[in-house]
């Protein structure tokens, strides 16, 4: 039996057991985070380890909570020799009263003493049963309470923090190193924007910021973060240029970019209310005039930074030099090229009214509707007012007084007014109401 025993030994040496090591936040190289939305990361670590010749088992500490591990990715990087990884898992931390006793079962635990035993015993913990534990001491097997039980260390099987499991198998000692990679939730970030517009309103200061949020249970040291906004048509990429440190449970702002003394163009917009699938004759609507400030995104106008959505705080200059507060504008990515626009309010420079001039239902599912904008410059010099309409599904301009362009979901009108000069804007449109939002199933 002695000579079977070290023929198996020599035969078969993968049964030798794999060299275990934590592979903790030290053996970290380089971290790369990039915040998608929707609470998401993709984060990618460079890591080096030493590895003993044979089975090694790595329990990689240190990542966050909420990996999703089927995105997981491992790849070996030069110089290092090849290795094969054999299996991976993520195990994160879950630990109860229960976990630990089913845990320990057939493993010595503590019995902590009652006043009549002030000494505590060691038995091995055999099974659970309802709010008593069986124990072996000796020969003898006997019940106690779970409450009694003490463990005199956290089983293997189970972990205080979340960790990566990983099994290689390598043909030589040496250094390794190489990039992990993978999926994670509690992430977020946005967007802030703070513009001071001057008394006079021929100029403004604008401050950005990026505030990102870390609830992953990871702790991020010198990370290089990268932000993303994904639409359908692409996606784009934000690059901190400063590597950062975000602790769990915080959130940093990080300025991104300021700028003085910039001169904006004003301009006048109307956005109507009108719905043109309801039947809205008879009914008058006096959409507001309002007031906007736009600067082209360029080297020349003072920016030439890509600048991703986000909310606009505005302020005005008092001429004693006190700050009011305007409101908040939502704006969206605003690439080099585009200009950065915000509403600072209305005006009574152009009066508008509007209203429905016909209506009609052709079957079940076909609307027409005509509508007239009746627009009033009040001033004595010449003015530009912008309109938009909402469309949506299949639609079709049918006449119209002012040629429109198409941006987005929305037509749009330039209309130019002389001064004291009235001007009416009107379109009729046919518009298939199957094929809208609001009637798609």
């Amino acid at each position: 039996m002695k000579y079977v025993y070290l023929l198996l030994s020599v035969l078969i040496p993968s049964l030798a057991q794999a060299v275990v090591q934590d592979v903790s936040q030290t053996s970290q190289l380089e971290i790369n985070v990039t915040l998608y939305p929707q609470d998401m990361a993709l984060i990618k670590e460079k890591r080096q380890s030493f590895l003993k010749e044979g089975s090694n088992k790595l329990l990689i500490k240190d990542v966050p909570s909420s990996i999703l591990m089927d995105s997981f990715i491992f790849q070996i990087l030069p110089p290092s020799p090849s290795l094969k990884i054999t299996e991976y898992s993520f195990q994160s931390p879950h630990i109860t009263r229960e976990d630990l006793l089913l845990h320990s079962i057939g493993l010595p635990v503590q019995i902590l003493p009652l006043p009549s035993n002030p000494l505590p015993s060691t038995a091995k913990l055999l099974a659970t049963n309802g709010d008593d534990v069986l124990v072996q001491s000796g020969d003898v097997i006997f019940a106690v309470k779970k409450t009694r039980i003490a463990f005199p260390h956290l089983p293997y099987t189970l972990v205080s923090e979340p960790l990566i499991r990983l099994k290689t198998s390598v043909s030589q000692e040496a250094n390794y190193l190489y990039e992990i990679g993978y999926l994670a939730k509690g992430f977020s970030w946005d967007a802030g924007y703070t513009i001071i517009i001057g008394a006079e309103g021929g100029h403004l200061d604008l401050n950005s910021w990026i505030n990102i949020n870390n609830d992953s249970g990871m702790d991020i040291k010198k990370g290089h973060f990268r932000i993303t906004h994904a639409n359908q048509e692409n996606e784009k990429f934000y690059d901190i240029e400063k590597p950062v440190s975000l602790p769990d449970k915080a959130t940093k702002n990080i300025s991104w970019f300021a700028a003085k003394d910039l001169k904006p163009t004003k301009s006048f917009r109307i956005y109507p209310k009108n719905d043109i699938l309801t039947n809205e004759e008879g009914v008058v609507m006096k959409p507001l005039v309002e007031t906007w400030l736009s600067v082209q995104n360029d080297t020349a106008n003072g920016l030439g930074v890509p600048l991703p959505q986000g909310v606009i705080k505005t302020f005005q200059r008092n001429p004693d030099g006190g700050l009011f507060y305007l409101g908040e504008n939502k704006t969206p990515n605003t690439p080099i090229g585009k200009a950065l626009s915000l509403r600072v309010g209305s005006t009574k420079d152009i009066t508008s009214e509007m209203r429905q001039t016909d209506y009609r239902k052709l079957g079940s599912q076909v609307v027409e509707s005509g509508y007239r904008l009746d627009l009033k410059n009040t001033t004595d010099a010449p003015l530009e007012v912008t309109v938009f309409q909402n469309v949506s599904g299949e639609w079709i301009i049918l006449r119209e007084t002012h040629t429109h362009e198409e941006e987005e979901n929305r037509l749009k009108w330039v209309i130019n007014l002389a001064a004291k000069e009235e001007v009416s804007l009107r379109f009729r449109i046919r518009m298939n109401v199957e094929t809208t939002p609001e009637k798609a199933g």
